[in-house]
């Protein structure tokens, strides 16, 4: 195992985390993955000699900082930080509440803050390193039903070209990948109620996003043609355009759910 390449991987007790983890490791990779459920973690990394399992909770500042220096003692370094942990509520006009955004700000957002925070310093000493955050093409264009969900994942899209570009700009060494992916078929999207373009399975997704981070690719969005349309929809169709095309996907949304209720 001398000279493998490392990572750690927050929100990996299921999912993409976990996919992700299983599939660097067949590859050959030492990685550390985190969570707050530590018997899952255990589970996961129970299937491959090379996963390593460090509870935490990336809400925590100082706990999650403990946790970073954990993984860094154990793996000697991080050669890549995937910060993937989210969380996901869909909001309709009859659930809007604080309640709803209030997790996802502090989750997706400062958890993943937190995380950065814990690892940086470290790689601005090594002059190495990369940081991948898990955004979503929700974050390149406004959905129904993602007020919350997209907006935080908009800001960790913003935030993380803005770190890129002050790290390139002084020639830290360190870099910054945003990883977009599209609808995945996990636990958090078998909440949805309407029919999900695109979807893809989860060890399809992990293949996707660790060829990605062994090229060291800047941006990893996926699927292909739900990526581009979410950006073209965001970025080049006219305002009212494009308000008029989300406004239909969330009518053949609400038609869905009252088929599904009825």
């Amino acid at each position: 195992m001398a000279g493998a390449r490392t990572a750690w991987i927050t929100g990996a007790s299921s999912g993409i985390g976990a996919a992700v983890a299983e599939e660097l490791a067949r590859r050959g990779w030492r990685v550390a993955i985190t969570a707050r459920s530590a018997e899952a973690l255990e589970q996961v990394a129970a299937r491959h000699e090379g996963i390593s399992a460090l509870p935490g909770d990336i809400t925590d500042r100082e706990a999650i900082a403990a946790v970073a220096g954990q993984a860094v003692a154990l793996l000697g370094h991080i050669d890549v930080a995937l910060l993937n942990a989210g969380t996901y509520r869909p909001v309709l006009p009859e659930t809007f509440s604080a309640d709803l955004f209030r997790p996802h700000v502090e989750v997706n957002i400062m958890g993943t803050v937190n995380c950065i925070e814990a690892v940086l310093p470290g790689m601005l000493r090594r002059r190495a390193g990369r940081i991948a955050v898990v955004a979503s093409v929700t974050g390149f264009a406004a959905l129904p039903m993602a007020a919350a969900y997209g907006a935080t994942k908009a800001f960790l899209i913003s935030m993380s070209d803005s770190l890129r570009a002050d790290l390139d700009g002084e020639r830290t060494g360190v870099a910054v990948t945003i990883v977009a992916p599209g609808f995945v078929r996990t636990g958090l999207t078998e909440q949805n109620d309407f029919e999900m373009p695109f979807v893809i399975e989860v060890g399809e997704a992990a293949r996707i996003i660790a060829d990605g981070l062994e090229r060291g690719d800047a941006e990893i969005a996926f699927p292909r043609r739900m990526s581009v349309a979410m950006k073209v929809i965001g970025r080049l169709l006219p305002g009212p355009l494009r308000r008029r095309y989300v406004a239909g996907i969330a009518r053949r949304r609400a038609r869905d759910r009252r088929r599904s209720d009825g």
